[in-house]
């Protein structure tokens, strides 16, 4: 097999014995594709089912795809390690620079495994790494972290991946931040790189990617970049990224509001933190990832008022799902200091504000009180608060000490009823309002790293063969093909945002098919790339199974959106229905080929 698309090597780090190995790759992504799939791989056959997340025989694998680093509109990097909230499975996926910088330094992915005594980080370039002492970063902040490097290495390209205080101090909202403003989120990374005592990995590389049919495959690449630029969503995006869906993402029922007391959130409110607005007074310029022709992103700059002087890179929609409606923050420079909060102390937004609304709730309803919260008074809208518990989180001080753990443990340690008001699925904290729209509600929850969007949920309102968002009909059949499609994504390095996630008019499977083809010779369809995609999903059903003991009862949502149902807007009185839930699973176990009594 050649090496084309991929670079043939891979690093595997053993920080116990402050070692680096450089091993061959082909064999294996020659099976699994790259990004997720090889992970998954990897992490099934390198773990015991009683390793504890936190433990030094945790591993975590960096994946980048055959079409990372490419002409291909690829940029992504997936993570796999042991998720520290289900001790199941945790990927997160990645944009920004730092998979091709990995690829030009001469990996396909990098293995890291064991825990070093002391602070370390590691340094990789151009084909070649070395385990340092970063004694002198632990305590700074992500930014500082590589504000440094750069510094004392003497290159400002340099990328640097890194935990700030939150993962030092194995919070699990722990996120991993890239570049400043790139995060792997999900399932407590930043944690799991903390508990093994790694700073940050900073990558620099002179290298290329070569491709096996440069003149085909510049014309796949060329048909992808019209396609995606011609499409009307696309340019939603590239005026307000995600956020250009906030209104309509509101309509169907994607927000959950006061910690998913409700599923509509006052378009007044809303009319606040438009994207528009926030274009208007604080941007600067437009960002986007390596080669992507979206450029979803904004850098901000405020010149006045409490935050003034605040430069830093802008959000997307899940800042209004976890702090806007959730927390019913309508100020736009305190969700602009919020973001870039928890991108310095290494927080993951979705994680992170999950047990402070639910904070928020149970005070509100007289089950704690100031006493437990450090006197704080939790009052719906109150930034300031927010912000001063984001900080006890990341240094699990005080009251902050139990929203560290994430609202499910957290609930067991205060007890009184507040069990029901925890929104989690598989034990990770859930951020999705999924009351209204049956496909987007089952897709959530069946996935496998606990309560996510980004495995198998659609909108309904967005894929027609699907039927209608409130009917439980067809809907198990497209988060299945979704589930096979997103792992065929990841694989190659691919955003979803250019795909048909997003738009059905975008990239699908038969697009990416023809640049992977091109790029590696190895010749595949659409149809034989989502058969591997469906072997990487049940390895993570398998891995779910053996390591977290998970079964049926894991894949239903919390008890609150079976009992209270919608009270406002267009979905006003939708909730789910257990009978009807327990069909969907049926018939999603059923297309699956997995046994339908145990799940």
């Amino acid at each position: 097999m050649n090496n084309n698309g991929w670079v043939g090597r891979s690093l595997r780090v053993d920080l116990t014995k402050i070692k680096v190995t450089v091993e061959p790759s082909t064999r294996l992504l020659k099976r699994f594709i790259g990004g997720r799939g090889v992970g998954q791989w990897l992490l099934f056959n390198n773990l015991r089912p009683e390793v504890d997340p936190f433990h030094p025989e945790n591993i975590m694998v960096f994946s980048t795809g055959p079409l990372t680093g490419t002409m291909a509109p690829a940029s992504r990097t997936s993570l796999d390690t042991k998720n520290v909230y289900t001790g199941g499975v945790a990927s997160s996926n990645c944009g920004g620079h730092l998979g091709p910088e990995i690829k030009y330094a001469g990996f396909d992915y990098i293995t890291i495994q064991g825990s070093s005594k002391n602070p370390t980080y590691l340094l990789i370039t151009d084909g070649e790494a070395e385990i340092k002492d970063a004694s002198h970063l632990w305590g700074e902040s992500t930014w500082r972290t590589g504000e440094i490097l750069r510094r004392d290495l003497g290159d400002e390209n340099l990328r640097v991946a890194s935990i700030g205080v939150a993962g030092e101090n194995l919070a699990r909202p722990a996120s991993i931040i890239v570049d400043k403003a790139r995060a792997f989120g999900r399932g407590g990374p930043g944690a799991v790189m903390g508990s093994k005592k790694l700073k940050a990995i900073a990558v620099r590389g002179t290298g290329g990617v070569s491709v096996a049919e440069p003149e085909r495959f510049m014309e796949e690449v060329q048909k992808a970049w019209v396609k995606i630029d011609r499409n009307q969503s696309v340019k939603a995006r590239r005026m307000n990224g995600s956020r250009a869906f906030l209104t309509t993402g509101n309509e169907h029922g994607l927000l959950g509001v006061r910690n998913f007391q409700d599923e509509y959130w006052d378009n007044r409110k809303i009319e606040n933190i438009r994207q528009e607005t926030l274009n208007e007074r604080y941007e600067v310029r437009k960002l986007a990832c390596f080669n992507c022709p979206v450029y979803c992103s904004h850098f901000y700059k405020i010149d006045s008022g409490k935050y003034s002087g605040l430069m830093c890179e802008g959000f997307q929609l899940n800042i209004d799902w976890d702090f806007s409606a959730k927390l019913e923050i309508d100020d736009p420079e305190a969700l602009i200091k919020i973001n870039a909060l928890c991108n310095e102390l290494g927080l993951d937004i979705d994680n992170s504000s999950a047990p402070i609304a639910w904070a928020f709730e149970l005070y509100e309803k007289g089950i704690i009180t100031s006493k437990e919260t450090d006197g704080l008074k939790l009052e719906w809208g109150d930034a300031s608060t927010v912000i001063e518990l984001l900080q006890k989180i990341a240094r699990r001080e005080g009251f902050g000490k139990i929203l560290a753990e994430g609202s499910k443990r957290a609930s067991k340690i205060i007890g009184r009823g507040s069990e029901y008001y925890v929104s989690h699925i598989k034990g990770q904290d859930s951020i999705e309002a999924i009351r209204s729209d049956k496909g987007w509600a089952l897709g959530c929850a069946v996935a496998p790293r606990g309560g996510g969007h980004l495995d198998g949920a659609f909108q309904s309102h967005r894929t027609p063969e699907a039927g209608e968002p409130h009917s439980y009909d067809s809907k198990p059949e497209r988060v299945v093909w979704f589930e096979k499609f997103k792992a065929t994504v990841d694989m190659v390095g691919i955003c979803y945002f250019t795909t048909v996630w997003s738009d059905q008019n975008l990239l699908g499977p038969e697009d990416i098919a023809n640049l992977f083809s091109t790029a590696t010779g190895m010749k595949l369809r659409g149809d034989e790339m989502m058969e591997i995609g469906r072997k990487v999903h049940n390895i993570e059903k398998a891995f779910n199974t053996l390591h977290a003991g998970f079964t049926r009862k894991d894949d239903y949502p919390p008890e609150r959106f079976m009992v209270e149902p919608v009270k406002a807007g267009p979905n006003r009185g939708e909730k789910l229905d257990e009978k009807m839930w327990g069909r969907m699973l049926d018939e999603y176990y059923r297309i699956h080929g997995w046994d339908i009594e145990s799940g």
